[in-house]
């Protein structure tokens, strides 16, 4: 009976919080947590080009400059 009830919120909190569930199942398998997403979206090439080439000569990293654009972004639209 407890196996049952804890099986039934077990499914509850899954369905709720799958994004938790997925993380805590990626730990299971990987011992490790990931807390990155992976996005796919289009930019145009020259725009691209320009910000890999100038990412390379300052020694930047291209994810977290984006990021960092985003963050800025969503903290001025408060």
């Amino acid at each position: 009976m407890q196996s049952t009830r804890f099986l039934k919120a077990a499914k509850k909190i899954a369905k709720r919080d799958s994004e938790v569930f997925d993380t805590l199942m990626q730990f299971e398998k990987t011992k490790k947590i990931r807390t990155k997403t992976r996005l796919n979206f289009t930019i145009d090439k020259t725009v691209a080009s320009n910000f890999r080439r100038f990412c390379r000569d300052k020694g930047y990293n291209m994810s977290a400059k984006v990021e960092q654009a985003m963050k800025e972004t969503l903290a001025q639209n408060k």
